[in-house]
Order: C-alpha cells, then sequence, then structure tokens
C-alpha cells in the first residue's frame, strides 16, 4: 500500500467520522402527521397528496407507533379497494432510534425504498426523519459538497414518453423500483416529469368514478396519456455542478429528483436516493454492502451465479481501490414472445469514487460479467491514469 492510498483511507475514515458525528436527533422533524388505523385508503391518499409525503405512520394518538403506510407498499397492491382501512396495510419499518447512526440509517432507506422513517424509542414515535433531513448532511461537509454530479448521477436514464398511457409509467415504476420518471417527446427531448404521486392518485381515482369506456360498455377504459398528468416545469442541473449546488436545488425547489443536462440533452439523473447511497457507503462494515433489486422468483438460480460473478469482480476491484457498497438493479423487458431482454444498471462506490455502468443482455449473467468488467476496466484505466499523470509530474519536477 503506497502513501497515497494511506492518505486515501485516512481521509475516509476521517470523513466517516464527520457524517457519523451527526447526531439524529438534530436532523429529524419533531412534529409530523399520522393516520389512524380506521382511515380508508381514498383519505390516507388525500392526506398525503395535501402534505406531499410518500408514507405516514399510522397511530391511534400520533405516539405509539403501529406501522407506515407507503407509497411503495400501494403500488405493489395497486388492486386494493379504495375503502381500506391503513391500519390492514401498514407495515412496520426497520427500528431507528435516536441513537442510530446516520450511516446506517441511510442504509435502511435503500433497503426499504421509503422517503421518511419513524424514529422511536420503545415504539413510541420521537419523530421523522427523511431523505430530505439527511441530504443535508452535504452541505456541512465540504469534501462531500464539492463532489462533482457526473460522480455520483446514474447515466442510463429511464424515461416515459409523453404520449404513452399512464399505465405505462405505473409499470415502470413498479417494475424498476423507481418513484420518479423523466418525460420525453418523440425526438427524446425533455418536457416534463412524472412523479409515484400523480400516479397513484390518477390509479386511485379512477376506480371512484366510472370512466368513458364503463359507460359506453366499452371493456377497455379511455387510456389517459402521461402528458395530462405530468409535471411541466422541470428544474435540472449540469453534469459539472457540485453535488453541493444539487443538493441546494433539491431543497429549495423541494424536489427528489433532477435530470442531469449538458446543452439540453438528457444525460442523467441525481436523486436524493443516489446522495442516501453515497452517505451509506460510509458505514463501517467487514464486507461490501451489495444489494441487487428487480429480480423475481424466476430469476433464483440466476441470482446465485450473479452473486459469484459480482463477488469475484469486487476482489479483484480490491486490488486497486477497496469497495465500499454496490448496488445492481435489473430490469427485465418481453421483448420477444418468448425471449426477456435484461438492462442492469449497477453503481460502485469505492473508497475514492463512484462508479456507474450498464450492460444490456438477452442472458442475466452474461449481462452482469458485462457489467463488472466495464466497473474494472475504468477502475483499471483511472488507476494507470494516477501512475502516468504522477511520471509526467516528476519528469518535469527533474528538469
Amino acid at each position: 500500500m503506497n502513501a497515497q492510498e494511506i492518505a486515501g483511507i485516512k481521509k475516509r475514515e476521517q470523513l466517516r467520522s464527520m457524517i457519523e458525528a451527526i447526531g439524529l436527533a438534530g436532523l429529524m422533524s419533531k412534529g409530523f402527521e399520522f393516520v389512524s388505523p380506521e382511515e380508508q385508503l381514498s383519505d390516507v391518499l388525500k392526506k398525503m397528496g395535501q402534505l406531499d409525503l410518500h408514507e405516514m405512520p399510522v397511530s391511534l394518538d400520533g405516539k405509539r407507533l403501529m406501522g407506515v403506510v407507503s407509497y411503495g407498499t400501494l403500488l405493489k397492491r395497486r388492486n386494493l379497494p379504495i375503502t381500506t382501512k391503513a391500519g390492514s396495510i401498514a407495515i412496520m419499518p426497520q427500528e431507528i432510534t435516536p441513537d442510530t447512526l446516520v450511516t446506517e440509517v441511510a442504509e435502511a432507506f435503500m433497503t426499504s425504498g421509503f422517503r421518511q422513517i419513524p424514529v422511536v424509542r420503545g415504539q413510541i414515535i420521537q419523530g421523522i426523519i427523511s431523505r430530505t433531513n439527511m441530504i443535508k448532511i452535504v452541505q456541512g461537509i465540504r469534501d462531500l459538497s464539492e463532489l462533482k454530479v457526473r460522480d455520483v448521477m446514474t447515466e442510463d436514464v429511464q424515461t416515459v414518453g409523453s404520449e404513452e398511457p399512464v399505465e405505462a409509467a405505473l409499470m415502470s415504476m413498479k417494475n424498476l423500483t423507481i418513484r420518479t420518471l423523466p418525460v420525453v417527446d418523440k425526438e427524446n427531448h425533455l418536457t416534463g416529469i412524472v412523479g409515484i404521486k400523480q400516479v397513484a392518485n390518477y390509479n386511485w381515482r379512477e376506480r371512484k368514478r366510472e370512466t368513458v369506456g364503463e359507460m359506453t360498455g366499452d371493456n377497455s377504459p379511455v387510456k389517459v396519456k402521461v402528458s395530462s398528468v405530468q409535471l411541466d416545469s422541470v428544474i435540472t442541473v449540469g453534469e459539472d455542478a457540485n453535488l453541493g449546488k444539487a443538493v441546494e436545488l433539491m431543497l429549495e425547489n423541494k424536489v427528489s429528483t433532477l435530470p442531469v443536462v449538458d446543452n439540453g440533452d438528457l444525460v442523467g439523473i441525481i436523486t436524493k436516493y443516489d446522495i442516501i447511497e453515497l452517505l451509506a457507503s460510509f458505514r463501517q462494515r467487514d464486507m461490501v454492502y451489495t444489494q441487487i433489486t428487480g429480480l423475481d422468483s424466476d430469476d433464483k438460480f440466476a441470482a446465485e451465479l450473479m452473486d459469484r460473478d459480482i463477488t469475484a469482480s469486487l476482489q479483484k476491484i480490491a486490488k486497486i481501490s477497496r469497495p465500499m457498497l454496490f448496488t445492481l438493479h435489473v430490469t427485465k423487458y418481453n421483448a420477444q414472445a418468448t425471449t426477456n431482454k435484461y438492462s442492469l444498471n449497477g453503481r460502485l462506490i469505492t473508497e475514492n469514487k463512484v462508479w456507474v455502468a450498464s450492460a444490456v443482455d438477452w442472458d442475466l449473467n452474461r449481462a452482469t460479467v458485462n457489467l463488472m468488467q466495464i466497473l474494472e476496466r475504468r477502475v483499471i484505466e483511472r488507476k494507470e491514469e494516477k501512475i502516468d499523470h504522477r511520471k509526467r509530474a516528476k519528469n518535469i519536477g527533474h528538469h
């Protein structure tokens, strides 16, 4: 291990100490809204929409936690009657106390997909910690704030067409486990953005009234286009902007997603989740934290091979730069009647950089190998660039 690598490790440990020194009690919101277990889904959705919340605690008295109602849960069970009571669809989140380290909280956000989690002590709610609270950490730590957006963003952006039916956006969100989609026109220009709130409210609102199709005796109700529910005003950021600037835009405009543009072209996307993922990478652990999402029961056998290939690749990368966290999302398309096509998006956080890569293939395991090889190659190229830079600097010094 050379002096530069030792310095990198020391720097990372210093950053981890700074992040974990931030107490949860000072970040969380003490005031919060809740729903009773007897409230109906229609009223819960209305309240969530009005308050701009993706999750709400369920409680009889606003003190003892009985669970959480989440848009994510509703998305998976979208045929629920609007009369369903909150208590029957509430799920109990991972226990977060005021003493929980913020790096552990960041990991809890990743595993749950929640945007806000109740903070409890003995099941009594102390407050709410949200992604919004968490990303403020970046603003107070210069080394995080000065990271470039291009080093954290996702390059392979999942979009939805403005002329596509809302059903298409709903299915994409369900299959991709994401909550916000940039909307593009036929020329692939950014025209708006659509979130889970617009889709969820449309989905259950349509159940409450007769549709044109039902009134005319047609079994296929009128297809409402994404353009009719999308938000047309989109806040964007440039790829060369600092992460601190991206956080500032998110907080000022109360948005969770920023499309990244270059001369009007959509080149990536950065979300609060990406920043949460960065914070989670600083958690001290014996092994690399690995998370694979998007797989279904049909892919169980492939998952074992994927895990083997990912582990082998991370071991190679570890010889150059220590991996801290790796996430992989799989999207499966029925491109042909009998064959699936797989699109993989991977994000690797090492001790000194964030790496992103994508791969598409008809074979899931081959796609995994291709993606990991891309990451390996990029890490090696970065190392070679650094060696070459040091050699040039040394030669200049001798002259």
